[in-house]
Order: C-alpha cells, then sequence, then structure tokens
C-alpha cells in the first residue's frame, strides 16, 4: 500500500511523500514528483523510517515520580492528573497563571492551530511565537501591509536572486534549485552573508558583509540608484508613499560610511547595483537569521524597499502565509478572554520567577530551543508547578516533565499542511495506526475540554473535516479531497494592505507608534573588545532537535577565522569554554577560512561537550519591533587545558 502524506515540519520547503506500508508498518518512504517536490527527498525525511521506530518514541502515559524517572500509568489516570491540576490552578491563581507552550514542531492545521481552540477559550497564558521571524514579519507589513513576496513558480521568470542572510542550499533545498537555475539560464545568484556558507560558494557573486550591518548596505545600495537616476520613476509616483522623505534619509548613507560601516567596498556596492539594474526582474531571499538580532526588524525594512526602487512588486521572498486565503484566526477558535503573552525570549525569567504554576507543552522542546536556557531548566523543575509534555520523542523538555503523554508523528494521523513558501495545500492521511497509545494532540485538546469546560465542548472541539473547511472553505476542500492537494489562489502582487494602499517608504504606522517612520538599520552588533559575536543557523540533517534520534546529538564544532584563532592562540581541534553572564559551554573549534574576524558560528541546538545546550548562553533580549536576538549573542573564549 502507497499512502500520500505532507511533511508538516518547521521547513520551508513541505514536501509531499509517498508511504509504502507493508502489514501496518512503513517500509520505505520516497518524495512525489509534484510540481515542488519533485522527487527530491532531503537527509532528514530520508531518515524517517527509523524516526517513527525509534526506540525513543514515547509510548505510553508517565509520571515522574523521582529526579527523572517514570512511572508509566494508564491514560484515564493521566488525564485525571492532568485535570485535576489544571482546574486547581485556574481556580486558585486564574488563567494568567496557566502557560500554554506550543510552537511549529508540527505545522498542521489540526495539530497546531486547531489545538489551540480551547486555551484561547480558557484565555491561559500564550507566547507571542517571536522566537523565528517576528521582528522581520513586522517591518514588512509597514512597508508593504502584509509579509508575503515572491512564490516559487515566479522564480522561473527572474535573471538574478539576491540571497541576503540565507544559506537555502541547507534550509531549503528545494528552493535552491529552482535558484540554481537561474545561473543555467546565464543569470546572476548573489549572496551576501557573514560567513562563506553552502550557498554562497554555490554562488556566482558572494560578498561578506559585517554582521548586523545588512540594513546601511541596503540603504548604501539605494543611494546609488537613486543618485544614478535608475529608479523607476513612473513605478515610484504610481505605488509608493513618501518617496521624497525617503530620498532625504539616504544622506547619511554615502558610499563611504556604508563601507566603512558593512566592510563591502565601494566598488563591490556598485557592482552589485549595476548587477540589479541590468538583469531585472531579480528578487531578494531574505533569511531570518538576519533579522534575530538588535535592530533585525529595520534591516529587513531597508532590505525589502530595494526591488520597489527598481519598479518590482514585491520582489522579495520572506514568508508568503499571509499571501494565501487560509483562515488561521478562525480555526483557532473563540477567545473568550484577554489572552496575556509573554515573549519567548523571556520565558526563561518568568518561569524561573514562579509565575506560571501549570505548563502544558507540545510541538516544542523549549529546554533546548529556548535562550537563556538556565532558567528554562530552572522554572520548570520548581517544586511549585507542573509541567505537562505531549510528545513524540523523549526530548530534553519532556525527560523534566511532570508527566508525559505520548504523540503520534504526522505519519499516524490526519492533518491538513500548507507551506510557507508555496501555494501547495496537502491532506495528510495517516500511514499507519498510532504507535503505542499515542494519541494526536487535536484528540487530546477535545479530551481535556470534555473535562474542563463540558457545556461548551461542542464549540471548543469540531469535526476535522469541518476544521479544514473553516481553514480553505468548503470548495477547496472538495477539490483537496477528490485530488490529495490543491494549489490556493495567490493574492495580487500590487495589492498592499497599508493605511495609504501603497509601499510605505515613509511608514505611517510606524510614526503613530513611535518608531522610526524610515529605516533606521543599526551599524552592525556591538561586542566589546574581547568578545566575539556568535552567530547560529541551520545543519542540514536536523531540524532543531528533531533527527537527534537518527543521527545522534548534533555536536558541531564552534567555527572561528584563523586570525581570530591565532590571537587567542587556538588550534584546530582545542578545547575552548565560551561564556557570558548567562552561562558557559565547552566547545571544539574549528578553523575556517571562510568566516569573519569578530565572529564565530555553529549550528543550532549543538548538544556541548560538557553536556548541555548552545543555548545557555544565547542572547534573551527583544528587538524593537519584538523578535528574538539570538544573533546578538556575544561570547568570551577561553582555551582550556587538554
Amino acid at each position: 500500500m502507497v499512502v500520500n502524506v505532507a511533511c508538516p515540519r518547521d521547513c520551508y520547503d513541505t514536501c509531499r511523500l509517498k508511504v509504502y506500508v507493508e502489514n501496518g508498518r512503513i517500509t520505505k518512504i520516497v518524495a512525489d514528483d509534484d510540481r515542488y517536490t519533485q522527487g527530491i527527498l532531503c537527509p532528514r525525511a530520508a531518515k524517517d523510517v527509523e524516526r517513527v521506530y525509534s526506540s525513543l518514541r514515547v509510548l505510553y502515559p508517565s509520571v515522574s515520580i523521582d529526579g527523572g524517572v517514570f512511572k508509566r500509568i494508564d491514560w484515564d489516570d493521566a488525564i485525571d492528573v492532568l485535570v485535576s491540576r489544571l482546574m486547581d490552578v485556574l481556580e486558585m491563581y486564574g488563567p494568567k497563571h496557566v502557560l500554554f507552550l506550543e510552537y511549529a514542531g508540527n505545522r498542521g492545521i489540526l495539530t497546531r492551530y486547531a489545538s489551540r481552540r480551547l486555551w484561547n477559550y480558557l484565555g491561559v497564558t500564550q507566547t507571542d511565537r517571536s522566537i523565528c521571524n517576528y521582528s522581520g514579519s513586522k517591518a514588512l507589513k509597514l512597508v508593504y501591509g502584509s509579509t508575503y513576496g515572491l512564490f516559487p513558480d515566479e522564480i522561473d521568470r527572474l535573471n538574478m536572486a539576491i540571497v541576503w542572510g540565507f544559506n537555502p542550499a541547507i534550509s531549503a533545498i528545494h528552493l535552491w534549485r529552482k535558484i540554481l537555475k537561474i545561473m543555467e539560464r546565464s543569470g546572476y545568484v548573489v549572496t551576501l552573508d557573514v560567513r562563506s556558507t553552502e550557498t554562497a560558494r554555490q554562488s556566482n557573486y558572494f560578498v561578506k558583509v559585517k554582521p548586523g550591518s545588512d540594513g546601511y548596505l541596503a540603504l548604501g545600495l539605494a543611494k546609488y540608484l537613486i543618485d544614478q537616476g535608475y529608479v523607476d520613476k513612473e513605478f515610484i509616483d504610481s505605488y509608493t508613499y513618501g518617496y521624497q522623505e525617503f530620498v532625504m534619509h539616504l544622506e547619511k548613507y554615502s558610499l563611504d560610511v556604508v563601507e566603512s560601516v558593512t566592510g563591502v567596498s565601494k566598488q563591490k556596492i556598485i557592482e552589485i547595483a549595476e548587477i540589479m539594474v541590468n538583469n531585472k526582474p531579480f528578487g531578494i531571499f531574505i533569511g531570518y537569521g538576519i533579522q534575530r538580532r538588535y535592530g533585525g526588524g529595520e534591516i529587513v525594512r531597508a532590505i525589502s524597499i530595494l526591488p520597489a526602487l527598481l519598479g518590482i512588486h514585491r520582489g522579495f521572498y520572506y514568508s508568503n502565509t499571509e499571501g494565501m486565503s487560509i483562515n488561521i484566526d478562525a480555526v483557532e477558535g473563540i477567545r473568550h478572554r484577554f489572552v496575556d503573552t509573554v515573549s519567548m525570549e523571556k520565558i526563561g525569567e518568568e518561569l524561573a520567577r514562579g509565575v506560571y504554576k501549570f505548563v502544558y507543552i507540545h510541538l516544542h522542546n523549549p529546554v533546548a530551543t529556548l535562550p537563556n536556557a538556565s532558567k528554562v531548566v530552572e522554572g520548570l523543575s520548581r517544586d511549585d508547578v507542573f509541567v505537562v509534555v505531549h510528545e513524540t520523542h523523549w526530548s530534553d523538555t519532556a525527560k523534566i516533565a511532570d508527566l508525559v503523554l505520548p504523540a503520534p508523528t504526522f505519519y499516524e494521523k490526519l492533518d491538513l499542511v500548507f507551506s510557507y513558501l508555496h501555494n501547495n495545500v496537502y491532506i495528510n492521511q495517516p500511514a499507519i495506526e498510532p504507535l503505542g497509545e499515542s494519541i494526536a494532540e487535536y484528540q487530546l485538546m477535545c479530551e481535556i475540554a470534555k473535562h474542563v469546560v463540558p457545556d461548551k465542548y461542542q464549540e471548543v472541539c469540531l469535526d476535522p473535516y469541518r476544521v479544514f473547511e473553516i481553514a480553505i472553505g468548503r470548495k477547496n476542500l472538495e477539490k483537496l479531497l477528490a485530488k490529495g492537494y490543491i494549489e490556493l489562489e495567490i493574492k495580487p502582487r500590487e495589492e498592499y494592505q497599508t493605511p495609504t494602499k501603497r509601499i510605505e517608504l515613509y511608514s505611517t504606522v510606524a510614526e503613530k507608534l513611535g518608531l522610526p517612520p524610515l529605516p533606521t538599520p543599526p551599524e552592525g552588533d556591538k561586542c566589546g573588545e574581547e568578545e566575539f559575536v556568535l552567530i547560529t543557523s541551520a545543519h542540514p540533517l536536523y531540524i532543531h532537535t528533531q533527527f537527534e534520534e537518527v543521527y545522534g546529538v548534533n555536536q558541531n564544532s564552534l567555527y572561528i577565522s584563523r586570525e581570530d584563532a591565532e590571537k587567542l592562540g587556538l588550534s584546530e581541534g582545542d578545547l575552548v569554554e565560551i561564556y557570558n553572564d548567562r552561562g558557559s559551554a565547552v566547545v571544539r573549534i574549528h578553523i575556517d577560512m571562510g568566516i569573519s574576524r569578530g565572529i564565530v558560528w555553529t549550528s543550532r541546538q549543538i548538544y556541548t561537550i560538557d553536556g548541555k545546550r548552545i543555548n545557555v548562553v544565547l542572547d534573551d533580549g527583544v528587538d524593537r519591533y519584538g523578535g528574538a536576538t539570538l544573533n546578538s549573542t556575544c561570547i568570551k573564549i577561553r582555551k582550556l587545558a587538554v
């Protein structure tokens, strides 16, 4: 038997897969040949059979009895314990002291979004879900009114791609294949980054930029385009607002200043601008890591304006969810009370202070992924908080929970899956029965609702296909069920949802909010004289901590430039301690010729030599737009004696 499923992980590509099943067991997984997946399987999905049947699966409800020792219990007892603890906290402290903590471990409509219905109704505290692309999204909305831009099919008509602070050769391999075809058509792929990434090495033009200075580079390019008379005046007059104010604002971004701040020579700045002018249409692919820093939103804002100056509607890619008709708000249900939110970057502090007395976690491994990890662990380990984790595998977070409940993988449950890159939507049919006593996230939410809000059960817990209908509409659902996938209609590129209905180079919304109405990016990341900027990004074998069950923990080295290594007296393979006021960790050094001085890099969520996660040192600040500042982390490095 062959079953079509869709990968709902937190990945750009959102692929369709064919699952081969014999005697109720998955034997093989291959990529579908649909227009986007095109028969290409990533190294993660290639190991999914092993992950599904891993010995690290959570198969039965378990309760912690003593310092990390768990005892199996049945589901009735587990529900009784969960409901009793939840109701006690709601009655004694109120919903503000219940924390629903989730993220994007699975992005299915049922699994992630509809499973919020009970928690929204109860009015418990939730996170602002700001850890990934939040600041950039907020900034793009100031300019364009929404975040959508280029869709993959439009790449086929591009003569140039600028890949800015993004490594799709690792994190979006199907998108990268389409971008590479631009070079096959004799076009240009220009990569701008702080280090020579896999993407940079395959591009035909690479520019190394000082970390955090990208906004200056973007505005320097804008000034050059305007000074040379390259801008599309008709487009500017018809579709933009605040052009004259923007031109005056750019006076401070001369090529001399930009060269000094960014480390990019005036000649290279001019070359990039001329390539843009002579290779229209082009698109800018903006990475999320570039805005996970102080001033990150302003960086994205500045970059996104460049295509508009040359007459291109939404000539960027960042996140396309808002460009399709998916009614997520309705899927998530009624908010019976005002819902308090807490910054994901500050959860560690809040937990450690004992603000929350009941914490429910799913689709998320906060111990391994949130910044200031020591505080996260401290808070979740308090005696006066009850922690429930609903998980597929024994994660770092599950191991310190009070109650652990088994969840199925996406191969074991029904769902509807959409992408934040392309406009395909897939029905995900279960290929096999749930392993052990696994219960899907939405099903468990309904079970809890039955006990906590019995009089509102029908309102909170809807039939799954009714949820799908709410999400995409009846006609689309009928087509989806008949075909297995559909292409959602894309909103017009020339439609702008700003107050002026134009591209706001001068933002009227920012002005009202007391934010800079014109892009005002930082000069760069600022650390002390003996400190380094720590940058983290994706690894090809992992999605955050997923697939450690197959490949083992990620113990990647810390990459440092040869000049900085020599200055510190370090050699290849040396052990060092990295540290700051949040914590410390021991890692192994790798000397990399492609990295800039003053920064060090490693992949996300590495497991350090001394048994910690790299997030023990990560910055837990918040950008002015509300997003994470993980890539503004400053650390010191100390060589360890062997």
